[in-house]
């Protein structure tokens, strides 16, 4: 069974079991420690940065375990309406708490905390996701509790999403997880001598993730949806692959269609199977064809050498057993960290981190040298929609909040993932009524880059500065993907945000003729599947304020006569500048001929600039992506944030986020719709919100086996200053030389005069003689 399918299964039920089987399948449990190359002598201990202190609160900061225990005790013993058994003791057809975590708390609440007018911090609330599984339907609640800590005047009350109001639950389509693993399992059993004489082999027996035969078969389920009151789902078989690794990579071309309404699986039945092209509309009908006289069959897709990753041979290029070069960090960090708090600063910056289980790490508060930047910036949704052939990748799409962003973050690897003396940080997820604590799930490092910050020579000298960053990085494991999500702050105060994947792509049995339209084939019975990669996040730009607007200034040619061009109109370009007006949603333009500024109108800085801060694709791919097509019927309306590159919005603290995790089953009805949110609202000189893509419409070929590499799958936007400073201010921070070339005076030649700004390591510089 593929990992997102038991992702999925798992976020229904959480039952322990489930829990244990998923953290299996990752090969990464809960406490797993993974060791640092040895480093080399004389090598600096990581230090601390302990002392360091945050200005205030962190109020953005999960709940610790005092309050979760707190407010589950305040669940269990009040009396409420929820009918709730404990986690430990529940089925799947109890009440039981499924998951809590912080209710942020509203923008407007905050801000004279933040900007310490007041001393008093907003009261905390805590989120609660509720199991309801005592009725026929199954559904999930949220709720908030609060204030806490848990006093008389504390209360609980049902969440109100955005625009949805006559929304007050999600439907959950996998109503009874075991059953949906067993009950396929048992349609593959039936028909055990059509796929021992078709593929090869018969499905494992279903019960047991551990000591799978990775020869035999397993199922890969699209989700769910519901049509005219059915739930359907379609299932493709597959090898299991070595440990279960590489089982996207080894779909057989047979499918079942299986309709799995109710909660009692004798209700349950097969509609129909597909292969070869064929639609077959019951199991008696698919297996007289098989009988029958020139029945077509299609070749195995076999498992083998060509899906293992790592090359442990020596046969290899010989220069790999050579030492690589590694950065180093000598005299230890220059930024500073309040674990307690989850505040950083370095180099003019400071900001706060928050964690969620959906959606991972945000950052809260950021500012530059003490001016406002943004409130918050942070990962909303991931999408992956697919196109085929075939009854799974032609319809197949993710939203992997859904499988929590956050709770997916398992440990880096010192020297792998992060430099070997990056600072790790831990997070902490609440399941079912217990904690875990996930160790090392965040690095944090300063790094220099291969190329100058700046650089210029003339006739007389050549100056050169270093170009030092630092990174706040997370990796998600979600199913065949892992997507390592990079916040990066330069010297000058530009952010940028950068996503990358690796992992096993998905992709589709080979169908000569038909492949060919979604992909390439790239391996004997093995086609890649096109797929569009969208990643969106939110920035709550407060460019030295809650009032901004949003700029295009278009590059734009025209012709124009000057008093020096005696009449002649000459073909030149120029720039107009237009405001936003009203809240919409923008692609980058062709030929990148449109700027996206966001201005505090009323702020000029020594030249009479408007300041402010530029959106700008970063490095990777190219241009980040939308969705290619809009009308799918698998998203429904739970992903129209996709359809454009970015949006702006005013800010509501109703409309926290652009997606919900519970979207996902409830595409047509969905707890969020973003298209809500753009109602018309002028947004000149008021809180602006941009919802920005990041992504790439990814077209797998021989290079993706037997994984995606992650400088080929990159995407980023970078936020720039614009006019925010009088100069560059990066001039106050960045180190490098000045070198006064040598000049010759008839027969001397004057030596170079070197000069250092900010810290110079000797060993660093070659210099040598320069003649004339």
């Amino acid at each position: 069974m593929s990992v997102r399918i038991l992702l999925r299964l798992w976020a229904s039920a959480l039952l322990t079991v489930l829990v244990i089987i998923i953290t299996a399948f990752f090969f990464l449990s809960d406490g797993q420690v993974f060791f640092a190359p040895r480093l080399p002598p004389g090598f600096p201990s990581i230090p601390t940065t302990s002392g360091f202190a945050a200005p205030r609160d962190n109020l953005w900061k999960d709940l610790s375990e005092s309050e979760v225990i707190n407010v589950l005790q305040y669940l269990h013993t009040v009396p409420n309406t929820l009918n709730l058994t404990a986690a430990l003791n529940a089925t799947l057809r109890d009440n039981f708490v499924q998951g809590i975590q912080l209710a942020r708390p509203p923008k407007t609440s905050v801000q004279s905390f933040i900007h310490g007018t007041t001393k008093a911090a907003p009261p905390r609330w805590a989120r609660v996701a509720i199991h309801h599984g005592t009725s026929d339907e199954v559904y999930w609640d949220e709720y908030l509790v609060g204030p806490l800590p848990v006093t008389s005047v504390t209360e609980i009350q049902p969440v109100k999403y955005p625009h949805r109001h006559h929304l007050d639950h999600a439907r959950n389509l996998v109503p009874d997880a075991l059953s949906f693993k067993k009950w396929p399992y048992s349609v593959a059993r039936e028909v055990a001598d059509i796929t021992q004489d078709l593929l090869g082999s018969t499905i494992n027996d279903g019960e047991e993730l551990f000591g799978l035969d990775h020869d035999k078969l397993e199922l890969s389920f699209r989700d769910p949806w519901m049509e005219d009151g059915h739930i359907l789902r379609w299932c493709s078989f597959q090898r299991a692959g070595t440990k279960a690794e590489a089982g996207t990579l080894l779909p057989q071309g047979l499918y079942v269609k299986l309709d799995t309404t109710t909660r009692n699986p004798d209700n349950w039945k097969v509609l129909h199977w597909y292969y070869n092209g064929r639609l077959y509309n019951s199991s008696e009908e698919f297996r007289a064809a098989w009988r029958s006289p020139g029945f077509e069959k299609l070749p195995p897709n076999y498992d083998g050498a060509w899906t293992t990753i790592e090359d442990f041979s020596t046969t290899q290029e010989p220069s790999r057993e050579k030492s690589a070069p590694i950065m180093i960090q000598p005299e230890g960090p220059r930024y500073h960290v309040d674990r307690e708090q989850q505040y950083i600063s370095w180099m003019g910056f400071t900001f706060y981190w928050a964690f969620a289980q959906a959606t991972g790490i945000t950052l809260f508060d950021v500012r530059f040298r003490d001016e406002q930047i943004m409130y918050e910036l942070g990962l909303q949704e991931a999408l992956a929609q697919y196109a085929g052939n075939d009854p799974m990748q032609g319809a197949v799409a993710y939203l992997d909040s859904f499988f929590g962003m956050g709770r997916a973050m398992f440990e880096l690897v010192p020297g792998y993932d992060c430099p070997a003396y990056a600072e790790f940080l831990d997070t902490i997820i609440y399941d079912a009524e217990r904690s875990q604590r996930r160790h090392k799930t965040i690095c944090l490092f300063e790094y220099t880059a291969d190329y100058p910050l700046q650089r210029h020579t003339t006739s007389f000298y050549v100056t050169v500065s270093r170009n030092t960053y630092l990174v706040l990085r997370t990796t998600a494991v979600v199913g065949n993907y892992d997507y390592t999500v990079d916040y990066i702050f330069y010297l000058d105060g530009s952010i940028e945000v950068k996503v990358r994947a690796s992992g096993y792509i998905q992709g589709a049995y080979y169908i000569p003729g038909e492949s060919e339209k979604y992909g390439y084939r790239v391996h004997d019975q093995f086609a890649s599947s096109m797929h569009d990669h969208v990643i969106n996040f939110k920035a709550d730009l407060d460019v030295l304020g809650t009032s901004n607007t949003l700029m295009k200034v278009d590059v734009e040619p025209w012709t124009e006569s000057f008093p020096w061009s005696e009449g002649e109109a000459l073909p030149t370009m120029g720039l107009r500048r237009t405001p936003i007006e009203i809240e919409c949603g923008l692609n980058w333009t062709a030929n990148s001929q449109s700027m996206y500024i966001v201005l505090d109108t009323e702020s000029t800085n020594a030249w009479g600039e408007m300041r402010g801060y530029r959106i700008m694709p970063g490095s990777g791919m190219g241009t980040p992506a939308h969705l290619t097509f809009n009308g799918s019927r698998t998203l429904g309306k739970a992903a129209s944030w996709a359809l454009e590159d970015l949006w702006v919005t005013r800010q509501k603290d109703d409309e926290e986020r652009s997606a919900s995790p519970r979207n996902a089953f409830n595409t047509d009805s969905p707890m969020v719709d973003f298209s809500h949110y753009l109602d018309g609202e002028n947004i000149e000189q008021q809180d602006l919100v941009i919802w920005f893509n990041l992504g790439n419409h990814h077209v797998p070929h021989s290079g993706d086996i037997p994984n995606t590499l992650q400088h080929t799958s990159a995407s980023s936007i970078i936020f720039s200053p614009f006019n925010f400073h009088d100069r560059d201010a990066s001039r106050a921070s960045s180190q490098g030389v000045r070198l006064e070339l040598p000049v010759r005076n008839r027969d001397t030649l004057s030596s170079a005069l070197i000069n250092y700004f900010g810290h110079h390591h000797q060993k660093g510089l070659l210099l040598r003689e320069v003649s004339r």
